[in-house]
């Protein structure tokens, strides 16, 4: 098959996958109504080593055919990575399954392309998301939190200090696989000027 897809960014469709998706309509139809539950943990990427079990537990209580369902999950698997990884839209990753599953008229695509469809939405988010916070952990530290208070400091062993305001802020950072914080004390005019830089930021 040479279907070009959108998931692809208009290349073809690598071969077999056309032929593995649909194996997905042959499953029990128990097995098609919780696809998601095997499909779910299978996105993220390596593919966790807990797979393999969670594919026998889940073929023997749908009794689903252990080989069609690792090839639906292999084929859906690939599908919705490339096209979260695209952040395709659920109409163009639509026509890129209704087209692989044999057209708008194959009764294969009228089965499957609901079963993918029905979270695709919420996994691109979640998958899109993820793509972003390990984007920024690639070049270095990531905020992950933030929590502030003000102050008022009396005095000091440097003198009186005529009950300056000041801000506190903790924030707590992922770098690398090290999680940190650090407290950062702001008079009111770095208060201020970070104020006015986050507002330009966001603008």
């Amino acid at each position: 098959m040479t279907l070009p897809l959108f998931c692809l960014g208009g290349k073809a469709a690598p071969e077999a996958i056309a032929a593995d998706l649909k194996t997905l309509a042959r499953l029990p139809e128990r097995a098609r109504a919780r696809f998601w539950d095997a499909l779910g943990p299978a996105l993220p990427d390596p593919l966790p080593a807990s797979v393999e079990s969670a594919l026998d537990t889940f073929a023997r209580a749908f009794e689903a055919p252990r080989d069609d369902l690792a090839r639906a999950l292999k084929a859906s698997r690939f599908l919705v990575r490339e096209a979260c990884a695209r952040g395709l839209d659920r109409s163009r990753f639509e026509e890129d399954v209704v087209g692989l599953a044999g057209g708008p008229l194959s009764p294969e695509a009228a089965v499957i392309a609901p079963i993918l469809l029905s979270k695709y939405d919420a996994v691109r988010s979640a998958i899109g998301a993820g793509a972003l916070r390990d984007t920024l952990t690639d070049h270095g530290a990531v905020v992950e939190s933030i929590e502030w208070r003000v102050d008022a400091v009396l005095a000091s062993s440097r003198g009186d200090t005529g009950a300056a305001k000041i801000a506190v802020l903790t924030l707590g950072y992922r770098d690398g696989d090290r999680k940190d914080r650090i407290t950062l004390h702001l008079s009111s005019e770095k208060l201020e000027e970070l104020r006015r830089a986050c507002e330009r930021m966001s603008s």
